[in-house]
């Protein structure tokens, strides 16, 4: 068996993301569900840390935006962890953060916190 000499630069990629649905029968207003972490950084590369986390969107970002207990949750998280997205889909409202190889893939405690409690702000809009 030979390697191709040529590789497509395309195909697979080894990227993944964890979801974590909040199931909804029929959202009213998809727009108030949008929220996505807006952070505030000191440091450089590696040594990058979160100074502040500020949520943009509709409605729920008001609330997230809110909640310092949550904030300071994410404070704790590292600075790719710390992106957070909070998107309605057609059943259900989707909660992830960046794509990671499958190296990094895989979620801490905190993170799972983090998100446990978005998803309980999503539920109390709804």
């Amino acid at each position: 068996m030979s390697q191709d000499i040529n590789p497509q630069p395309w195909g697979a990629q080894d990227r993944f993301q964890v979801h974590f649905i909040v199931k909804v029968e029929n959202p009213l207003n998809t727009d108030d569900l949008l929220a996505k972490t807006k952070l505030k950084t000191k440091g450089h590369f590696a040594a990058k840390k979160v100074a502040d986390v500020e949520w943009v969107g509709g409605g729920l970002a008001r609330v997230l935006n809110s909640d310092a207990e949550l904030n300071a949750m994410i404070l704790k998280l590292s600075y790719n962890d710390a992106h957070v997205w909070v998107e309605p889909t057609k059943k259900g409202i989707r909660i992830h953060g960046k794509w990671k190889s499958s190296n990094d893939l895989g979620i801490s405690k905190d993170l799972f916190d983090v998100y446990d409690r978005i998803a309980s702000h999503v539920k109390e809009q709804l």
